[in-house]
């Protein structure tokens, strides 16, 4: 069975919208721009969560953690 990395990358992104709970936990879609991810009209430092490859101008999921100041990236989209 082969899968592409666009259709592993939604699944995992479906699979944290479906199960993590709401705000500020869901996942949200962001751009890097430098060393931060602007998600909406706020921008946050950002971590990468797994071995992901993503520059500037990328679109990724991010989930924003409780009490952080931080953008954690899961995903690339």
């Amino acid at each position: 069975m082969s899968v592409n990395f666009s259709t592993m990358n939604r699944a995992i992104i479906d699979y944290i919208n479906a199960n993590i709970p709401a705000d500020p936990n869901k996942a949200h879609i962001g751009t890097v721009s430098g060393n931060k991810v602007i998600i909406g009209e706020s921008s946050y430092p950002y971590i990468p969560t797994v071995d992901l490859y993503f520059g500037e101008g990328s679109r990724v999921a991010c989930i924003l953690p409780d009490k952080s100041n931080y953008a954690a990236v899961v995903g690339v989209v």
